[in-house]
């Protein structure tokens, strides 16, 4: 291991307990992001590529204990190929490609038997719910404002997740998942989500069917707020706090998506049952 990741086992990221910092990363990230939500197409695609990329990154180097393994390159040419793919609607071949950078990344840690199925589990846990997240954008009707409602919801789920945390504090939900992470925060972030995605769906799509906007958008809150926990164990697993000071006053790009990674994965699971039951 290098003298670099031995640092990052036992220290916590300088920039993670800064505010201002945070709310700095906050506004110089969401215009862009914002932005690119707007326009879509190969844009779009362009941003969530690079953003798996960091991701895998960061997930690999977290399991493997080093930068820019073999695993890493496999899922990243596979992650680009099906984000590329992805972006001229060719969904089948993405996913294919997700499945096959998975298989490449779990034959090449099969040299190591103390990394199992870690480093392929990252073809589903980051690359599959990117792809997801490009079809919501580009092919799904009224994908541009879901895409906003979706990341209104994340964003503030974890709003009210770090405010009330830190701010009520309160007893906390497990050792085991986080050292940190108390119900009041829990609560927050469910409550946060769920009122702001409220809010949001009605601006989108106006107050036709209010019973099913507060039920959908407090669910994606909560499913966020889970992903948010299950992040933290698998941190708490590797022995990290922060997978990487990435974003500063955040972490790392998975430290900040993984609610994003979640409520992608039940949003777009939800309206494609759907569709597939319409039909």
């Amino acid at each position: 291991m290098t003298p670099a990741l031995e640092k990052l086992d036992t220290q916590k990221p300088a920039s993670s307990g800064s505010l201002v910092l945070r709310a700095a990363s906050a506004l110089v990230l969401v215009p862009v992001v914002l932005f690119a939500v707007h326009h879509g197409g190969r844009g779009f695609a362009a941003l969530i590529a690079f953003a798996s990329i960091v991701m895998l990154f960061e997930w690999t180097r977290m399991v493997e204990r080093r930068e820019f393994s073999a695993g890493f390159y496999a899922l990243a040419v596979g992650a680009a190929a099906a984000m590329f793919a992805a972006s001229a609607a060719a969904y089948a071949a993405a996913f294919v490609l997700c499945a096959g950078s998975g298989i490449a990344a779990w034959a090449l840690a099969r040299r190591d038997g103390r990394l199992g199925f870690w480093p392929a589990l990252a073809a589903a846990y980051i690359i599959a719910p990117c792809i997801a997240l490009i079809w919501l954008r580009i092919s799904v009707e009224a994908g541009r404002e879901l895409t906003f409602v979706l990341f209104v919801i994340v964003w503030a789920a974890d709003t009210g997740a770090f405010f009330l945390g830190k701010f009520i504090g309160g007893p906390k939900i497990s050792h085991a998942l986080s050292p940190s992470k108390t119900w009041a925060g829990i609560a927050g972030g469910v409550i946060g989500g769920g009122l702001a995605g409220f809010a949001a769906a009605v601006f989108a799509f106006g107050a036709g069917n209010l019973p099913l906007l507060i039920v959908s958008a407090g669910a994606l809150g909560a499913v966020s707020v889970v992903g948010d926990l299950v992040e933290s164990g698998i941190k708490r697993n590797f022995g990290l706090k922060d997978i990487s000071g990435f974003i500063p006053g955040h972490g790392g790009a998975l430290d900040r998506l993984d609610g994003m990674i979640f409520a992608t994965s039940a949003m777009t699971g939800a309206l494609f049952l759907y569709m597939i039951l319409k039909t």
